[in-house]
C-alpha cells in the first residue's frame, strides 16, 4: 500500500507536497572552493525568526581563520544583507534566537570561552571566565537562557545560565551547573528548550556509562535541575560482547505545544545500519515516552545524519536531517502525526544533483518553515543556501 502511494504521489507531483517552497536563496557573501563553512553547533539552532526577519549563523575561513558570522534578511526582502562577523579570535559553533521584533541573540565559542551577543546593538560578553565550549541558547516565555559544557577538572560538565537582554546589551544573571558533583565522565554538546509553562529542559551527551548516552534534565526556574535521566529506551550493555553499549549523540530539543518538550537525536542501536534518527516526547509532565524512530523504511538502511526536531505552541513538531538514500546527501523531513512521523518528504530545492547537508529549520509564528543548509558544488565551493515553507 505504502509502495502504491509513493507511486501516486510522483505522478500527480509537487502539488500534493504538505508544503509550499520559496525560490532558494544562497545566505552568504563570499564563495570559493578553498572556503569551508560549517553549521554544525549543539542544539543546531543556526537559525531563527524574529518578528519579520531571519537570521542564520555559520562558520566559515575565509580571513585565514575560523570566523563566526550572522546573516539577516527581513522576510520580504529578496536576499539577505551583507553578513556582519561575530567574532575577533578563532571561533566555532555559533548560534541564534529570536528576541521579537527584528532582535537576535548569538552565542559562539572564541579562544576557549563563549560569548553572546544582542544584535542589533549590542556588545559581546563572556559568559563565563573558565573554559568553555558547544554554546546554544533557548528563549520563551519570556526568558532567555543558554547552555555550554564547561571544564571541571579532568572533564566537561553541562552549566546553564539566564541570561538578562535589555535594549542594547546582554549580562549573565545565573549560572547553576546541572549536576553540583564533579563529572565522572565527559558531558557535552548540550541542547536547550524553554517550555509554555516557563520550565527549562537541557539535554546533552553524556559518558558516564562508558558510551555516549543522550541525558536530560529539567528545571522549574533554571537554578534546580532535576536527577539526570536518559532519553534512551535501551540499557547500557555490550552488544555481542562489544562495547559497553549503543552510541547516540547530538541531542536536539524543541518546545512544542502548550507545555511540552520534545527531543530528537542520532541512534546506532541498529549498528548494521549506522545512525538513525530517534525522537521522544514529554506532553509537559517532564517525563519521556517510548522512542521513535522518524525515518521511514526507505531510508532505514542508510546512515542519517544532522538531526533537528523543530515544534511550536500550536502543536506541529517535525524533524529534518541528511542521508544520501538517492545516490548523494539530501535534505529530508518528517512530520509528526499525533501518534508516529509521517512518510519521508524531501525538500525540493535541497534534494538532487550535487550535495546537500546540515539542515537547520525554524517555525514562525505564522507556522511557516525556515530551511537553511550547506550546499556543495565541486566549481562554487560551500554555500549557505535558505528557503521558506508555507504550509497547505
Amino acid at each position: 500500500m505504502r509502495i502504491a502511494l509513493l507511486l501516486l504521489g510522483a505522478l500527480i507531483g509537487p502539488a500534493q507536497a504538505s508544503w509550499t517552497w520559496s525560490d532558494a536563496l544562497t545566505v552568504n557573501t563570499v564563495e570559493g572552493e578553498k572556503i569551508f563553512l560549517h553549521m554544525e553547533s549543539a542544539n543546531r539552532q543556526s537559525v531563527a525568526v524574529s518578528g519579520g526577519s531571519v537570521g542564520v549563523v555559520w562558520e566559515d575561513n575565509r580571513d585565514s581563520s575560523p570566523q563566526c558570522y550572522l546573516a539577516i534578511k527581513p522576510l520580504s526582502a529578496k536576499q539577505f544583507q551583507p553578513e556582519i562577523r561575530l567574532s575577533q579570535a578563532e571561533c566555532y559553533e555559533p548560534v541564534v534566537v529570536a528576541l521579537g521584533a527584528g532582535q537576535f541573540v548569538a552565542a559562539w565559542e572564541e579562544a576557549g570561552h563563549v560569548h553572546a551577543r544582542r544584535i542589533p546593538g549590542g556588545a559581546a560578553i563572556k559568559l563565563t571566565e573558565a573554559e568553555s565550549a558547544q554554546a546554544t541558547l533557548a528563549v520563551g516565555a519570556g526568558k532567555l537562557y543558554a547552555a555550554w559544557a564547561e571544564q571541571a577538572g579532568r572533564f566537561r560538565r553541562i552549566t546553564v545560565a539566564s541570561l538578562l537582554a535589555t535594549v542594547d546589551s546582554l549580562r549573565v544573571s545565573h549560572v547553576q551547573p546541572v549536576e553540583a558533583t564533579a563529572p565522572a565522565d565527559e558531558q557535552g554538546w548540550p541542547a536547550l528548550a524553554v517550555a509554555g509553562d516557563g520550565s527549562v529542559t537541557v539535554a546533552w551527551e553524556d559518558r558516564r556509562n562508558r558510551h555516549t548516552v543522550p541525558m536530560v534534565s529539567s528545571s522549574l526556574n533554571g537554578r534546580s535541575f532535576a536527577a539526570p535521566a536518559r532519553l534512551t529506551d535501551i540499557e547500557s550493555g555490550s552488544s555481542d560482547g562489544l562495547g559497553a553499549g549503543m552510541g547516540a549523540m547530538r541531542p536536539t530539543l524543541s518546545a512544542w505545544g502548550k507545555q511540552g518538550v520534545a527531543a530528537a537525536w542520532l541512534d546506532k542501536r541498529d549498528f548494521l545500519s549506522g545512525y538513525d534518527v530517534y525522537a521522544a516526547l514529554d506532553e509537559g509532565a517532564r517525563r519521556y515516552g517510548r522512542n521513535l524512530k522518524v525515518q521511514d523504511s526507505f531510508g532505514d538502511n542508510m546512515v542519517q545524519w544532522h538531526a533537528k526536531i523543530i515544534g511550536d505552541a500550536s502543536g506541529r513538531l517535525l524533524a529534518v536531517w541528511d542521508d544520501a538514500r538517492d545516490g548523494t546527501p539530501d535534505v529530508w523531513m518528517a512530520e509528526w502525526n499525533g501518534k508516529s512521523f509521517g512518510d519521508d518528504e524531501a525538500v525540493p530545492a535541497a534534494s538532487g544533483i550535487g550535495e546537500q547537508s546540515d539542515p537547520v529549520a525554524a517555525l514562525d509564528a505564522s507556522g511557516n518553515l525556515h530551511v537553511v543548509w550547506l550546499d556543495r558544488d565541486e566549481k562554487r565551493g560551500v554555500r549557505v543556501r535558505y528557503v521558506q515553507g508555507v504550509p497547505r
